[in-house]
């Protein structure tokens, strides 16, 4: 009869132990739930800038710039076209100061054709084989 009354009073307290914690773990399960709410927020947060700090990426990527480069020539290489066509097409006599400046004007729209041409070409070269310094190599691909 001793074992059986010995096993009810350390039950009893036990029981007391437990019921003297509730309060607390109450107040802790609380926190962790406030906790577990601020993490979430965080988490969002943290999401909503990654977005953000990709969609600002998007206009330096290497294939957005390089396509602007293309651009940039073909316009220029476009111009250069025009003004010789705008020569060839007048129908009064071309004079030397007239030449001159179609020369000048021609020449320096060629030279910045081609620059820009062989850049793009060089630096699409270079971000298909990985050389491209600064470009990491999961961009855009």
């Amino acid at each position: 009869m001793s074992s059986q009354r010995e096993l009810r009073e350390e039950n009893e307290r036990l029981a007391e132990v437990n019921l003297s914690a509730e309060e607390e773990l109450r107040k802790m399960r609380e926190n962790v739930a406030e906790l577990q709410m601020f993490a979430s927020s965080l988490t969002t947060r943290l999401y909503e800038l990654v977005q953000e700090h990709l969609d600002l990426q998007k206009p330096y990527s290497p294939n957005v710039l390089l396509a602007k480069l293309k651009v940039e020539y073909t316009k220029l290489d476009e111009r250069s076209e025009e003004l010789a066509a705008k020569l060839m097409d007048r129908d009064d006599p071309i004079e030397a100061a007239d030449c001159e400046e179609f020369v000048r004007h021609y020449k320096d729209m060629r030279a910045k054709y081609h620059s820009s041409e062989t850049r793009c070409t060089l630096a699409e070269a270079a971000y298909k084989n990985g050389t491209l310094a600064g470009v990491p190599m999961s961009m855009d691909r």
